[in-house]
């Protein structure tokens, strides 16, 4: 605990510090000059946010000890509220700022799984999953925490006219192979990053020390895969963009006290008839997880005509688990404990599964159309789906696992509620091998039937 106040009094310091820093400052602390670097502070800010309502009920199967399919119970059902501020301040002196973003999020009603990332998890840590309310009785279904926490809470600087960087809770934004975990707010990272732009090249260094995803209120230390200290996180990237439009991502990530290294390349690259194209590849070492270095090659596409768009998408994986009678899975993160850190992570298809188990092929589908041309101004629909084959596991059928999903939004044209958003999602989940959820396949669970419906209420104040 006194580690961890430690970092935040120095985090919260070098912030005031940032503030404090205008040239004129020294010589004249209430001069006309101050004056006018702290109006540049507060008169290039904004003050924006929003107000967000979900609702989610999914229903998930299993197997019996036959291998045949049980009826689907339910698995999340809960409507939630959330809500975000943000302050996003001017340079001082053209050089520091700040940025802050709040946020608060409570259930209107939870019958389902607490862990449904839509309100905080009444958890210590996605590690140890201790309770932290002593009359919580079960952490998986009885533990949410309603309440307020921080997305971001950072000093900001401008370093001459290529470099940028940021000290304190804060949201990689150079290249790097770091990402974050979202809901409706970003998970968090402790630490700093810098960045430098030379020409056509983006350089970026990134540091920390903690994390926290979106559904716990306070940061917590990165773990190896076994459970120990993992000390501090660190990751480069660059990325290059050529004078044909081509652009080249790298990224490399590593841990002081850990053996995991993540690192990453994306090409991307659009044709001159409007084809958007990327192949990408994520490998992860750490020998604690894998047998031997696992990694996923994807090829991604994307192409819009007129009112329509598309995606089609392709992955294999390799990720041998140390153990042999599983069929391991590759997430692109520094922590293998999910919502422990994530990676800059390019796939998202949004059909429940992750499609990443060892061995495994897998593609995707979506079609889009915008009906503003027939009279549906601000709306949208579509399809997608999913299908993923070719992993194993000793014990069970070979893995075959395929979805569907319809979606549907709506941006409100006009009245008190203009710029917000209706959208609706459904999903069809099914998984044909004999395995009970997370059995034999370590990314896995049996069939489930999935929707959500959202309302987001952005707001600007200043």
């Amino acid at each position: 605990m006194e580690n961890k106040f430690f970092k935040v009094s120095a985090i919260t310091a070098a912030m005031v510090g940032a503030l404090s820093a205008a040239p004129a400052m020294a010589e004249d602390p209430i001069g006309p000059e101050y004056s006018g670097e702290i109006s540049e502070f507060f008169s290039e800010s904004t003050i924006s946010g929003n107000l967000n309502f979900m609702m989610r009920a999914r229903d998930r199967g299993n197997v019996d000890a036959n291998g045949n399919n049980t009826k689907k119970v339910t698995n999340l059902d809960h409507g939630s509220v959330f809500a975000n501020l943000g302050f996003n301040s001017g340079y001082v002196g053209g050089v520091a700022g700040a940025d802050v973003v709040i946020y608060s999020t409570f259930d209107m009603w939870q019958n389902g799984g607490a862990d449904h990332e839509m309100n905080f998890w009444g958890v210590n840590n996605p590690y140890d999953k201790e309770a932290k309310d002593s009359g919580c009785s079960d952490v998986w279904t009885d533990c949410t925490d309603n309440g307020v926490s921080f997305a971001t809470a950072n000093a900001k600087f401008k370093l001459g006219d290529s470099g940028t960087a940021k000290l304190g809770y804060f949201q990689p934004s150079v290249p790097s192979a770091l990402g974050v975990n979202w809901s409706f707010a970003p998970g968090t990272y402790m630490g700093g990053e810098v960045g430098a732009t030379f020409g056509d090249l983006s350089l970026g260094l990134v540091v920390a020390d903690e994390y926290k995803a979106p559904w716990f209120k306070e940061t917590y230390e990165f773990q190896t895969t076994n459970g120990e200290d993992a000390g501090t996180l660190y990751s480069l990237g660059a990325r290059y963009a050529m004078q044909n439009g081509i652009s080249v991502d790298v990224g490399y990530g590593a841990l002081t006290d850990g053996d995991r290294k993540n690192f990453h390349v994306k090409v991307k690259g659009t044709t001159d008839g409007g084809l958007y194209w990327s192949p990408q590849l994520y490998v992860v070492d750490d020998d604690e997880q894998y047998d031997s270095t696992a990694f996923q090659a994807a090829m991604l596409t994307a192409f819009s005509s007129g009112q329509y768009s598309y995606r089609a998408e392709a992955t294999y994986t390799a990720a041998e688990s140390v153990d042999s009678a599983l069929a391991g899975n590759m997430a692109y993160r520094l922590t293998s404990q999910y919502g422990g850190s994530n990676g800059a992570y390019d796939i998202w298809w949004n059909n429940r599964s992750d499609f990443n188990h060892d061995g495994e092929i897998a593609f995707f589908l979506s079609a889009a159309r915008d009906f503003s041309d027939i009279g549906g101004k601000g709306f949208s629909a579509g399809v997608n789906g999913a299908y993923g084959f070719g992993s194993e596991a000793q014990g069970y059928d070979d893995l075959t696992e395929y979805s569907y999903s319809f979606f549907a939004n709506y941006a409100i044209q006009a009245g008190a509620l203009k710029d917000a958003n209706v959208s609706f999602y459904y999903t069809n989940y099914y998984n044909d091998t004999d395995a009970p959820n997370w059995a034999g396949y370590t990314n896995l669970f049996q069939d489930e039937e999935d929707f959500k419906l959202m309302l987001t209420i952005p707001f600007s104040v200043k």
